[in-house]
């Protein structure tokens, strides 16, 4: 593992060399990024080993996870490098890819909790020195405060947690349990903590913004399970409701006011960040459940949200910058506004997509939990359903009188690649949920020790 992280290491700084020279740039990306989700796949399962002292193992989710996020990673550079040419991209993608490896295979909680602290402080750099392009920098202030404080409030619980004996009164590992939560939620951007979330969708590139809510925030929810589970707490939240109660109350709050928020957004981009922010709460409250269909459910919402952000955002910039001073339209870029549609299909967790299984075993267990929190989490649902509706209709308002293909379609074809992907995996899904599902029964382990 150490080998591919060096592999990206070195790919960034040659990218941050020759980043104007897009030729360049773009091959060296796409080739460090092929060349290190081939040795994640060819690596033997459960391998492990050190990287500077510090334990790490491959385990099933930690590869299905790589794979989906080093190659969506991929996407995001081909649709920077052909349609929105951005000097900076590239080697923060390269280092993104780098913390994303880290964050997956480490197993040192307060290790993997620094490492996604870097790769989210990261692309601030990139949303900052674009002042002249985008405006960003009060939307990268703020996020750098909200990912700084969090990252604070996450170090110290950790750092305290290792440091206690386990003969600590139970409130005490509750309080570090409940600094962690908030931790998260600063970072997952979890309702009430979203508000610099309004202004990143506002402000950041669109491919910014697609490597934020598509590759980090998955990440990010991936390394709090990780570290739930990894940090010995989460006996903690058995023997005390009030943890599990925090969780649940801050799931069904970001499910339900995200889908409020996306359906009151006129912004195709603000659509598809509060549907983001409303999936993570169905999947907190997947997680809160304690259950092996609520992690299952929980992990697979987290994995093709990203997928899905990603196709959407990359659309909704397309069809921004095709439509000008003017209100986006399919009429000037046809194929980024299907994408931005069946991306929608997506969100909603609508079958045969892959999408389909982690809705369902949530918002099932949420009604065998109770009746009023799957009610809230269908109507959640619903919520997204009619802001992905209203916004297809705004972009297809007007047919006109003959289609023509955008002159770079690549939005488009990214659109058909995730939808294809997300297509197959909903033929097959054994694939995709039976590494999940290898992490839930490792979760419940920890959550019972003998």
């Amino acid at each position: 593992m150490i080998e591919v992280v060096a592999l990206l290491g070195v790919a960034a700084l040659v990218a941050f060399g020759v980043r104007k020279r897009l030729a360049v740039v773009g091959t060296v990306t796409l080739a460090a990024l092929a060349a290190a989700i081939a040795i994640v796949v060819l690596m033997p399962m459960d391998a492990s080993g050190d990287v500077l002292e510090l334990p790490w193992h491959m385990s099933e989710l930690a590869r299905l996870a790589a794979v989906v996020l080093l190659g969506t990673l991929c996407l995001l550079v081909l649709a920077v490098w052909v349609d929105e040419p951005a000097y900076n991209f590239f080697p923060t993608a390269l280092v993104v890819a780098a913390v994303v490896l880290a964050v997956l295979v480490l197993t040192t909680p307060i290790a993997i909790y620094g490492a996604l602290l870097l790769g989210l402080l990261i692309p601030v750099g990139s949303f900052t020195f674009q002042v002249h392009r985008n405006r960003s920098a009060e939307a990268a202030y703020r996020h750098f405060s909200f990912v700084a404080l969090g990252g604070c409030l996450g170090l110290s619980a950790l750092a305290l947690s290792a440091s206690l004996g386990r003969d600590q009164p139970p409130s005490t590992f509750v309080l570090l349990v409940v600094i962690l939560v908030v931790a998260f939620a600063l970072k997952l951007a979890a309702i009430p903590f979203h508000t610099h979330a309004a202004l990143l969708a506002s402000e950041v590139p669109a491919s910014a913004l697609a490597l934020y809510f598509g590759v980090l925030v998955p990440t990010t929810f991936i390394a709090f399970a990780q570290i739930l589970v990894l940090s010995g707490l989460l006996p903690a939240i058995v023997s005390i409701g009030k943890v599990q109660d925090l969780l649940l109350a801050l799931g069904i709050t970001s499910a339900l006011g995200g889908a409020f928020l996306a359906t009151g957004s006129t912004e195709l981009r603000r659509v598809a960040v509060y549907s983001v922010i409303a999936n993570l709460g169905q999947a907190l409250v997947g997680i809160a459940t304690l259950s092996g269909p609520g992690i299952i459910g929980a992990m697979a919402i987290a994995l093709v949200t990203g997928m899905a952000a990603t196709q959407q955002l990359l659309a909704a910039g397309t069809l921004e910058r095709r439509a000008g001073v003017g209100r986006p339209s399919a009429t000037n870029a046809p194929l980024a506004a299907l994408a931005f549609v069946v991306g929608g299909f997506a969100m909603i967790g609508a079958p045969p997509l892959v999408a389909f299984p982690g809705h369902f075993f949530v918002e099932l267990i949420a009604y065998s939990y109770s009746a009023w929190m799957g009610t809230a989490l269908v109507i959640a649902t619903l919520g997204v359903l009619v802001a992905q509706l209203r916004a297809a209709m705004a972009i297809f308002r007007t047919a006109p009188d003959r289609w023509r293909v955008e002159r770079k379609p690549i939005a488009g074809i990214v659109g058909g690649l995730v939808f294809a992907a997300l297509l197959i995996g909903g033929v097959q899904p054994d694939g995709f949920l039976q590494p999940i599902a290898a992490f839930a029964d490792q979760f419940l382990r920890a959550l019972h020790p003998l």
